[in-house]
């Protein structure tokens, strides 16, 4: 599953290999969320020695930051603790910072490497590009989600919208949902006509939220 990470080499046979630096990128983050929030929340894995949260030329956070521990192995550990850890009543994305100079310098062995499982569009079509804090117009955030749902529910969902390359729902560390998840079309028409179709709608008892994810 792509939402749990663990310290090793070692992946199965559909994983890829990623490296691990210092340094966190965090998403989805509430607006009001400031540095020192974000930093305070990360004392709890280890020694924080930066912390940051994106703003725009007005001063209006962007939603996402950076925390840069003091080793690699505590930037693993708050991957593998914070990921869809509430901060501001929402849930973060935590993941490896892939503009870590570290890991761009990384020989190969300098850096602990933990797999990633291919995402819940079972069978992508090649390699994922890099997040660059800038969206594609391609995938929407869908939150609300009933919590019995699988990614293969959600992707029934849409799938009458237009083509879908993947779709995955976030879980916790005991292997429930979250109720929130991703899907990513190969259009952005199609991914508009989502929003403008599912947002706000209710499912199951529960009030859908859907719109565009900023950094993918």
């Amino acid at each position: 599953r792509w939402w749990r990470w663990y310290k090793m080499a070692e992946i199965g046979d559909e994983g890829t290999v990623v490296k691990i630096g210092r340094r966190c990128y965090c998403g989805n983050l509430a607006w009001r969320t400031s540095w020192q929030d974000l930093k305070d929340k990360f004392r709890e894995i280890g020694t924080v020695v930066y912390a940051n949260v994106m703003r725009d030329d007005d001063g209006r956070s962007k939603g996402w930051g950076i925390v840069e521990f003091e080793t690699p192995e505590e930037a693993l550990n708050a991957i593998n603790t914070l990921n869809g850890a509430d901060l501001g009543g929402r849930p973060m994305l935590v993941r490896e910072d892939r503009e870590d100079r570290d890991v761009k310098q990384a020989s190969g062995d300098n850096a602990p490497r933990a797999p990633r499982a291919p995402r819940g569009g079972r069978g992508g079509r090649g390699p994922r590009e890099e997040r660059t804090g800038e969206s594609s117009g391609l995938q929407i955030v869908v939150q609300g989600i009933p919590w019995a749902y699988t990614w293969k529910e959600l992707k029934d969902m849409f799938a009458e919208i237009g083509d879908i390359e993947r779709s995955d729902i976030a879980m916790g560390s005991d292997g429930r949902s979250r109720g929130f998840g991703t899907v990513k079309f190969s259009s952005t028409e199609s991914a508009q006509r989502a929003i403008e179709q599912w947002n706000g709608q209710d499912l199951e008892g529960r009030t859908l939220a859907v719109f565009l994810d900023k950094y993918a």
